[in-house]
Formats: structure tokens, C-alpha cells, sequence
């Protein structure tokens, strides 16, 4: 039976039950706002959402920056409160995957981010989302934050002129020298969802706060935007702006007694036009973009089937370098297969010893397409893995075949960590950025390893590979590549060493090799540990978090490992579950927490192997309640 932790996440149930929900006390909001459909609601007083809706987040009157599932669920703490720090306007920045919000210390504002979630007793990594640019803002301090996920948007107070301007960068700090000025003279701005357009206030000769818009492209000028264009003229004020997903509208905070009582909220076209009273309370506005993340499941009607569908899922036909074909029936010489796959742009597909499974065939030829000895299948293990027959009809269909064998599987684990290294040198790089040491005499600990070795990097995957150690013993041919490795030091030293679970540890420290242990209580905690280091942070500083992830059974290997090699290409870890218990309240507690930038679960194999209770769970963590999830099974790429 399942545990009760397991079944809390889909307790909370409640969804907004009008367009406008006020929840008071969250402290200062920001208003970013992400594409998403026309009848995404209108809230008050909940912070800032996420791209898919699924969380917000707030600063709290102590100055804690928490995040919070919609709707229900226990809020995460993502930064604690520090004393005599003040902070407001936190937004979610990069698709996601990281928060900004203005820190204010005796009186000087900056801005500052951190990964969307850090993990409970981690240290959170705070950094500055301006400091690697050189820029020609002048001196002073920034203040309200927003970002419509690709664009961060702020208020700089220009420290030599004493008048606040509108400043802007995307997610890649890129531009004429780092941030962009967009206006001079507004406060409180707020960039559409497609970034096209920057809404602000700014005070007219009565004194009164109206609201304005510039033009933005995205230009990389120094100079102002465009001429501002003033769309509301009342003689009251019009405060904190709030564009809605589908960009139509802006909501505001109108006000029209000099006692700084509010009145209301309204919204009005970003052309001056419609405008209209939307709440008859006041609060601080914002829009849920009910952007709908995805769960797909991928299984056949057997092992040989499963990798087949994730295979048909990744790759359109003739669009693979390459194929990784390893026996069906044992896990010694694949291990480190689904490292070669990513490295090599490619599937891994399982066959039977004896002969080429007439569906991998098929498979093997729609990926590669033609025959070309340009292409490459990859054979593991020896002739007692892959008989001559398998390595034959594959030849046979116009490619090139390689056999990676050694004398034993850890010498066969190295012959492949040697061709990923071929393949790093191809692209300039002269060894691997990471080393992850697993045992081979079970399989989990290094499945776990094979899905992230290649994965993690911004914007493309890292270079990593998998080698073996025999139990707590440490094989000859793994010491001589770890020594081999650790003798060419790149630009950037040696790459870092990973024991993933106990063994590979003890393995590791009887030789005397320095490294970072990765070791649970069980193959599902030590799974938990390597997802959460490889996947921990802002990608343009901290590394990436979980844009997608993956999960499998820990009760046997062939799902986990095709699945490895689609989640190295999909820049995700893959979580072995337990297929009696599911996945432990700590992570639960990191897939919520990721939420917010997550937006695809994978799961491999049928319902015996994951259940559709365990499926169902997961896409609840991922992508909350309120929009629900797209269902696919087994999609064509």
C-alpha cells in the first residue's frame, strides 16, 4: 500500500472559484506576467506566477521569499529571511528557472537571484542577475523586478540625474554592453508577454500616477526605446500595472483619494481603450497563465518495445547519428550506453544475443535512414553479448558497425567512456567535464549515473561518462582510466569524480582517488541525490534545473536504461521509483519546488512497472491542479 505522504500531494483539490481571488499578507508583489491562454484569472494579493501557473511566489513581511503551490499545498521557503535585510517584487526569471527580487540593505536596493528552489539544508546561491554584464547603466540602485520569462525588466534610480528610468535585459544578458535603457521617468514597469511592448508608471502635471507604454523589440541600443505613449488619464492614479497572458489587457490598482486609500482594480487595452472595473476591492493585480505542462508515458509490450518507443519519441526518421544496441536480457556491458547515445546523437535500442529483433531492425533504419557509412551502430559487449548475427545484419543494412567490448564489463565501461572521449575531442574539448563511478554488479546506482553524465549544461548537454568499479573493489582498467583522465588536466582542471552510490564510494577511497559521494540509504534515495546535484540551479550561473524529468522503475534495468539516453537528451535526471511506496516526501517536495520550470514528466514502461496513481501524482508535483496536463503515449518526434 501506498504511503500516506505519497497521497498528500493530490489532497489539495480547491481551484479559484471566481475570476478574481484576494489572499491577503503576502507583502509586496511583483506582476510578471507569461503567454498563456485568454481565460487565465485575474488575482489579487498572490504574488507572482510561474510560466505554467502552477506556483507563485512572495516575500513575506519578514522578508523570506517563499513560493507556493496553486491551489493549496504547504508553502516552500526558497530564501529565508535575513535581519536587517528588507525584500519585495519577486518574479520568476528565465522561464522559470530562477527568482529576482529587489533586496534593500541601510537604504541601497539591488537586485539579486537564486535558483527557484533549493533544496531543505543546501545553501541557497544568491548572485547578482546584472554582475557579469559591463554596462552603461549610470550609478545607482535597482528596484521592482519583472520578467516575462525571456526579458527582465526593472526600475534603476539614475544616482546622478535622481530620476528613476526603466531598464532592461533578457535572460542572456545580452545587449549593447549588458542592460538596455527602455524609458526615463517611470516607475513600477512590467513587460508584456510576447515582450514587445513595457507598460510603467509615470506621474502627469496634476501629480496623478498614469500608466504608459513604450514599443520594445528586443533592440540592443543604449538609447530610449520609442516615444512613451500615455493610456489612461483620469485624475486619480493607476498603479501597478499587470499585463494578462494573452496580452490584450493590463490591470491596475486605481486610487482616487489623496489618503492613499486604494478603490479598486480595473483593466484597460494597451491601446487606451475598454477600460473597465474588474474588482470592486482593491489589491495587487496579476494574471495565472493556465499553460498546461505535459506527462507522457513511453512502453511497449516489452523491454525491446519501451526503448523502441522512446526512441520513435526523441528522434524523427533520419534524423540520428547514430544507434547504441545492447542485449536485452542483462545490464553488465550497457551501463554506460546511455552516456555513447547522447554523445553520439542517437537512441538506445535492446535486441535479443541471437539475433536482430526485426522491430529494432525497422527502428535502426527509420532513425539513420539510408544506408551511409556515414552513420554509426554502435555494438556493446562482446561476441558473447551481441552475437556475430546481430553484428551482421546490422552491417549488412549499409552502415558502419563498431563493437565496444573489453575483457570484462568494467573494461568494457572504460572502451566506451574512451569513444564518448573521441567524440568530446571533436569538439575541441580534450576530455570529459565530469567522471561519474558507479558499481556494476548491480545496475540502479549506475543508471541513475547514465542519465545525467551528459546532461546539466546551459544550453547544451555536458561532457560526462560512466565508468565501473566491481563492487567495493576498484578494477585495473577503471584505475587506469581515472589516472589517465586525472594526468590531463583542460583549461578548467580536472573534471570532478562522482561516487555514486556506496560502493562506488568505498571503491574510490581505497585507492585514494579524491571525489564527491553520492550515496543514499537505498538506490531510490541515491537516485534522489544525483538528480538534485546535477539539476540544481540557475542555468546562467548555478547550472540548470529540471526542464524535464524522467522516471522508472528501481525494480529492474532495461526501462531506466533506454530512458537514460532520452533523458540525456532531453537535459533531464531520471528518478528511479519504488514501485510499492512511489518517490519519497523529500521528492515531492523537489518536484514541486521545480515546478515552476518543469513542464514535462516522461515515464517508462506500462502501468505495471509505473502506475497510473504513480503517473498521475507526478503530473499534480509538475504542474499543479487549476490548468491540468496534457496526456500523451507513446508520441512520434
Amino acid at each position: 500500500m501506498r504511503s500516506s505522504s505519497f497521497r498528500k500531494s493530490l489532497a489539495a483539490t480547491a481551484v479559484l472559484a471566481s475570476s478574481v481571488a484576494s489572499v491577503v499578507g503576502f507583502g509586496a508583489a511583483a506582476h510578471a506576467t507569461y503567454q498563456g491562454p485568454a481565460n487565465s484569472p485575474l488575482t489579487l494579493d498572490m504574488g507572482s506566477f510561474a510560466p505554467d501557473g502552477s506556483r507563485y511566489v512572495y516575500a513575506d513581511g519578514s522578508g523570506a521569499i517563499i513560493t507556493h503551490n496553486t491551489p493549496g499545498g504547504a508553502p516552500l521557503v526558497v530564501d529565508p529571511a535575513k535581519p536587517g535585510v528588507a525584500r519585495s517584487h519577486p518574479t520568476f526569471f528565465d522561464n522559470g528557472a530562477a527568482i529576482v527580487f529587489s533586496e534593500t540593505v541601510n537604504g541601497v536596493s539591488k537586485l539579486t537571484a537564486i535558483p527557484t528552489y533549493t533544496p531543505a539544508g543546501d545553501p541557497v546561491k544568491e548572485t547578482d542577475p546584472l554582475s557579469a554584464l559591463v554596462s552603461k547603466m549610470p550609478k545607482g540602485t535597482e528596484t521592482a523586478p519583472d520578467s516575462n520569462g525571456q526579458s527582465l525588466v526593472f526600475q534603476h534610480h539614475n544616482a546622478t540625474t535622481n530620476q528613476d528610468e526603466i531598464w532592461v535585459q533578457d535572460s542572456f544578458g545580452r545587449g549593447s554592453g549588458g542592460p538596455i535603457l527602455a524609458a526615463t521617468d517611470g516607475t513600477s514597469p512590467t513587460i508584456s508577454p510576447d515582450g514587445k511592448t513595457i507598460a510603467f508608471d509615470r506621474k502627469d502635471s496634476a501629480g496623478h500616477e498614469q500608466i504608459w507604454t513604450v514599443a520594445w523589440n528586443g533592440q540592443d541600443s543604449q538609447t530610449p526605446a520609442g516615444t512613451p505613449k500615455q493610456i489612461t488619464s483620469e485624475a486619480r492614479d493607476h498603479l501597478f500595472p499587470a499585463f494578462s497572458p494573452d496580452g490584450t489587457r493590463i490591470a491596475f490598482e486605481g486610487r482616487t483619494a489623496t489618503n492613499g486609500v486604494p478603490d479598486d482594480v480595473e483593466s484597460i487595452a494597451p491601446d487606451g481603450s475598454g477600460q473597465r472595473q474588474e474588482s470592486s476591492k482593491p489589491g495587487l493585480p496579476n494574471y495565472q497563465p493556465l499553460n498546461k505542462d505535459t506527462v507522457t508515458r513511453l512502453a511497449g509490450a516489452d523491454r525491446i518495445g519501451t526503448a523502441v518507443a522512446a526512441s520513435q519519441a526523441q528522434w524523427k526518421g533520419a534524423a540520428a547519428q547514430s544507434v547504441v544496441l545492447s542485449r536485452d536480457d542483462q545490464f553488465a556491458d550497457a551501463l554506460g550506453g546511455s552516456t555513447l547515445a547522447v554523445s553520439e546523437l542517437g537512441p538506445l535500442l535492446l535486441t535479443p544475443t541471437a539475433h536482430l529483433d526485426s522491430s529494432v531492425k525497422a527502428e535502426i533504419s527509420r532513425v539513420l535512414g539510408p544506408a551511409s557509412s556515414n552513420k554509426t551502430v554502435y555494438v556493446l559487449g562482446g561476441e558473447q553479448a551481441l552475437s556475430p548475427a546481430v553484428y551482421n545484419a546490422v552491417k549488412s543494412m549499409g552502415y558502419t558497425v563498431k563493437r565496444i567490448a573489453g575483457a570484462d564489463r568494467y573494461a568494457t565501461s572504460v572502451a566506451i567512456a574512451e569513444q564518448v572521449g573521441r567524440s568530446i575531442a571533436e569538439t575541441g574539448w580534450n576530455q570529459p567535464n565530469r567522471v561519474l563511478v558507479a558499481t556494476g554488479d548491480n545496475a540502479p546506482d549506475a543508471l541513475s549515473a547514465g542519465a545525467v553524465a551528459e546532461s546539466g549544461g546551459y544550453n547544451s548537454p555536458m561532457n560526462g561518462v560512466v565508468v565501473l568499479t566491481d563492487d567495493k573493489k576498484m578494477p585495473a582498467s577503471t584505475a587506469a582510466y581515472l589516472a589517465q583522465v586525472k594526468a590531463h588536466d583542460t583549461t578548467y582542471g580536472t573534471p570532478p569524480v562522482y561516487g555514486v552510490g556506496g560502493q562506488a564510494d568505498a571503491a574510490l577511497t581505497s585507492v585514494g582517488i579524491q571525489h564527491t559521494a553520492l550515496v543514499g540509504a537505498t538506490r531510490y534515495d541515491t537516485s534522489y541525490l544525483v538528480a538534485k546535484t546535477f539539476f540544481n540551479g540557475w542555468g546562467r550561473i548555478n547550472g540548470v534545473g529540471p526542464s524535464s524529468v524522467g522516471f522508472a522503475t528501481g525494480l529492474t534495468w532495461p526501462d531506466a536504461l533506454s530512458g537514460g539516453a532520452f533523458m540525456g537528451q532531453n537535459g533531464g535526471p531520471l528518478l528511479l521509483v519504488d514501485p510499492v511506496s512511489g518517490i519519497s516526501p523529500v521528492e515531492q517536495q523537489w518536484l514541486a519546488g521545480w515546478a515552476p520550470y518543469a513542464t514535462n514528466a516522461y515515464i517508462f514502461g506500462g502501468t505495471k512497472a509505473v502506475d497510473q496513481f504513480a503517473q498521475d501524482n507526478y503530473a499534480t508535483l509538475i504542474g499543479g491542479q487549476l490548468a491540468g496536463m496534457n496526456t500523451k503515449y507513446n508520441p512520434k518526434a
